[in-house]
């Protein structure tokens, strides 16, 4: 009965999950093609009709477009994230001693209120970019993925045991996919049949539901039972100290130096969620210049063909690999490592659209890195811990997202005129360092002799985790 219920509880996590990353997945899919043509109806106010038919743009008008866009694409990224990072940390050591609930619902209710923002954009020609700004920065104010991945993950994490936990966590990373891909075809097919203001409609319905599910079937867990200990964590949270204690976590002892292990996990996340949304922010604009010329929407259907094919791979091959292959999770980190570079290798090349949705196949498996690396830091942490390490990896994960933004499309600003290309080969050199990381974690794992670390079947006795030879 115990085992139906948990479930069940998992089922509507996935769901909340699933409405949360289809509604961010059609801002973000709307928002980034938006900004490049709100960037050049401010610069071009005058001939605006070119900015509606990429075709009308001259070599240097469309280089200047794309360069200027690529400034206003950092300054959204920076916005949308840097808030979230700070307000994951806190929200992670909250929800510790007050439960995941909360956190599940606010980052839905600060994209509706960035989403009548961008609306009103769209009425204004010479405040345009600034509403679209103040957007980006609602979304950063209330936690956006920040904070519910680090909520639905601890929930998870708090209702599962550690045999299952791979699986569970890698099925509820593919429903994150399956949003994200619902979301993206959305976005694309709206913004080809209807209008943006339909599309943003849209994205208020997916995440109101979102903030229904969770408040009509999400049953909280409760860490602290004690009403005095969860005033006073309430409190400690907010101060300087309870500020710096949510960037640690209390390891678990085992054969291995778990802090090390920790800190190389959160290393190995920031690359590639860097390389990640570097790669997109790249993408956007690659895919719009010479020769591809891509419409609006194809755009949105390319990301959508990039979630399904991660999501598959997550809701089918790794539960095989980790649950019934007993495939270790640093073997699996490492399968996705290596496609992503072959992916990025193979993407700073394309010159037709055929080869451009073809490398998003190639890089599937490289959806596995997220959810063995979480599945590794859950069974390396202390339970009573587990939204803290959750809030540092999704900080991590955030905070990438502004290095990547920055990074990759100064690369590709300052390398267009010369090889479009050259920001895919950079990321193909930071995933060649992250997998020499990922191979060298596997070898001290293996030397030590934690086997079950890295098959995931742990034993806590008496507070210490021992591992069985």
């Amino acid at each position: 009965m115990a085992s139906k219920c948990c479930s069940k509880q998992i089922m509507f996590a996935g769901l909340i999950f699933f409405l949360y990353k289809a509604g961010e997945s059609m801002l973000d899919a709307t928002i980034r093609p938006y900004i490049i043509q709100a960037v050049c109806r401010d610069r071009y106010r005058d001939n605006v009709t070119i900015c509606y038919d990429t075709s009308m743009q001259s070599q240097g008008q469309q280089e200047d477009i794309q360069s200027a866009a690529s400034n206003y694409l950092i300054y959204y990224r920076i916005l949308v994230n840097v808030p979230a990072i700070l307000l994951g940390l806190v929200w992670g050591a909250w929800s510790d001693h007050h439960g995941r609930k909360l956190p599940m619902m606010i980052p839905s209710l600060g994209s509706v209120f960035a989403v009548l923002l961008y609306v009103a954009s769209l009425r204004s020609i010479d405040w345009t970019l600034v509403l679209i700004m103040c957007g980006s920065a609602v979304q950063g104010i209330f936690g956006k993925s920040s904070v519910i991945t680090m909520a639905v993950n601890s929930y998870v994490s708090d209702i599962t045991d550690q045999d299952n936990r791979t699986g569970s966590l890698s099925r509820l990373l593919a429903m994150n996919y399956f949003g994200l891909f619902v979301g993206s075809l959305l976005s694309g097919t709206l913004q080809e049949y209807t209008d943006l203001k339909t599309t943003f409609t849209v994205v208020c319905f997916l995440h109101a539901f979102s903030v229904l599910t969770t408040v009509a079937f999400i049953k909280d867990t409760d860490p602290d039972s004690s009403k005095e200990k969860t005033q006073e964590s309430s409190c400690k949270v907010c101060t300087p100290t309870g500020l710096r204690e949510s960037f640690t976590v209390q390891m678990k002892l085992s054969k291995v130096n778990s802090t090390r292990v920790f800190t190389t996990l959160v290393f190995i996340t920031l690359m590639n969620q860097t390389c990640k949304v570097g790669d997109q922010d790249v993408t956007v604009l690659f895919v719009k210049k010479y020769p591809l010329e891509w419409p609006t929407s194809w755009y949105g259907y390319l990301l959508s063909l990039d979630y399904t094919a991660m999501g598959a791979t997550l809701m089918i091959l790794t539960p095989v690999l980790s649950t019934y292959g007993k495939v270790p999770d640093t073997v699996i980190v490492i399968i996705g490592i290596c496609c992503k570079l072959v992916r990025s290798l193979w993407a700073g090349f394309c010159y037709e659209t055929w080869m451009v949705y073809s490398s998003v196949l190639i890089g599937a498996l490289g959806g596995m890195i997220v959810s063995a690396v979480r599945s590794l830091v859950s069974k390396n942490v202390d339970d009573s811990e587990i939204g803290k390490a959750f809030a540092v990896l999704a900080c991590a994960e955030t905070g990438s997202k502004v290095i990547g933004s920055v990074v990759f499309n100064y690369v590709y600003g300052a390398t267009v005129h010369v090889y479009a290309g050259s920001a895919y080969l950079m990321e193909a050199g930071i995933y060649m360092f992250a997998l020499a990381i990922a191979v060298c974690l596997y070898r001290d794992l293996k030397l030590s002799g934690a086997y079950d670390l890295l098959k995931g079947n742990s034993e806590e006795k008496k507070g210490v985790v021992e591992y069985k030879d």
